[in-house]
């Protein structure tokens, strides 16, 4: 009997070990992000923008952009330029998380866009930055690494753009009436700048 005994042990512990293996590598795969959207380490804030590395800070209630995921969707916002449109695809601008909210500020648009390194992220934010100059917006300073442009008349606007690794942040504050757009701008780019530092 005991004879018997031993080979049944050992058959059902290798079937234990097996179920075991399969379980384990079920919820592994389960885990494991898209290689084509979510590349990057977490960044920021836990929370729905920031899963994937595309951190965006917490502006307010967003007007329903929670869907992007690519460049193309950020285009059909229609918030971008033709010009700076352009300079995006010629960086070959991919991945992206985009967010529009009304704040006491005035409209924040805000986006994130994953680039293919990092000094392409980097061009890439300085070209933006020379658009808003090249249009009439008087530069302004700003932390190191920050391109930083305003206009006060007629509307006061404010955009920056730079880069975090492989990334490029655009923020837009357009001011609502009566609120002062440098300070109220400022407080809204260190609120991103905590969840996406520039680094370069």
């Amino acid at each position: 009997m005991a004879q018997v005994r031993g080979p049944r042990v050992a058959i059902a512990v290798v079937v234990a070990i097996a179920i075991g293996c399969a379980i384990t590598y079920s919820q592994l795969a389960y885990r494991m992000p898209d290689l084509n959207d979510q590349t990057l380490a977490a960044s920021g804030e836990e929370g729905r923008l920031a899963r994937d590395g595309l951190a965006l800070a917490d502006f307010g209630d967003s007007d329903g952009y929670a869907y992007v995921r690519t460049f193309e969707q950020v285009v059909a916002m229609k918030f971008l330029s033709d010009k700076e449109i352009a300079v995006f695809r010629q960086g070959q601008a991919t991945a992206s998380r985009a967010t529009v909210a009304d704040t006491p500020q005035g409209r924040v648009v805000a986006a994130v866009v994953k680039m293919p390194d990092p000094q392409i992220a980097r061009d890439t934010a300085a070209a933006l930055d020379q658009l808003q100059l090249d249009a009439g917006m008087q530069q302004v300073p700003a932390p190191p690494f920050v391109h930083r442009a305003e206009v006060r008349e007629p509307d006061p606007d404010g955009r920056v753009h730079y880069a975090h690794g492989q990334l490029v942040v655009r923020l837009d504050l357009a001011a609502a009436p009566g609120v002062d757009l440098g300070p109220a701008f400022t407080e809204l780019i260190d609120r991103q700048l905590k969840e996406l530092p520039a680094d370069g």
